[in-house]
């Protein structure tokens, strides 16, 4: 799967995880989904950015940290290239004031919150507190595996 990364948060470019490690990150959370032919883009966005998404799509505009979307595909878009697999939108103030209160940096709650957004690809909820619970476990196991010294 190829997998595109835009920057439209107005994050520096230095605060952003490598994009090895997060394309790395983003498969780890799709499993064997990551081995389909079609796009996936992660985009860090702004507060009202995500909220407006939220408003349009989700039916209420309140701030959330990452939302996904995933698109029907015909069988064949599995085998070629180029076609739209989903879209992880992540807001980037949400992960900076998240990584302050919890005590760690911003690129490892950047990569945390790409991770939850590609689990959610790959079929997982959190609509329960025991769904929540499993999804940021994995999203940390998962972190824990490629960047076992992030802070």
């Amino acid at each position: 799967m190829k997998i595109n990364i835009f920057n439209n948060s107005g994050l520096a470019a230095k605060t952003l995880p490598d994009p090895g490690l997060l394309r790395r990150t983003a498969r780890s959370g799709l499993g064997p989904l990551a081995r389909l032919a079609g796009e996936l883009n992660i985009v860090f966005v702004t507060a009202a950015e995500i909220k407006k998404l939220n408003r349009r799509y989700l039916s209420t505009g309140a701030l959330t940290d990452v939302i996904s979307f995933n698109y029907e595909l015909p069988a064949q878009a599995a085998r070629e290239p180029g076609f739209p697999f989903g879209d992880i939108f992540i807001c980037a103030e949400s992960a900076r004031l998240q990584a302050k209160n919890l005590g760690h940096s911003v690129k490892k709650e950047l990569l945390l919150l790409a991770a939850h957004g590609a689990l959610h690809l790959a079929g997982m909820d959190d609509s329960t507190k025991a769904e929540l619970a499993a999804m940021d476990s994995a999203a940390l196991a998962i972190l824990a595996s490629l960047a076992p010294r992030l802070g």
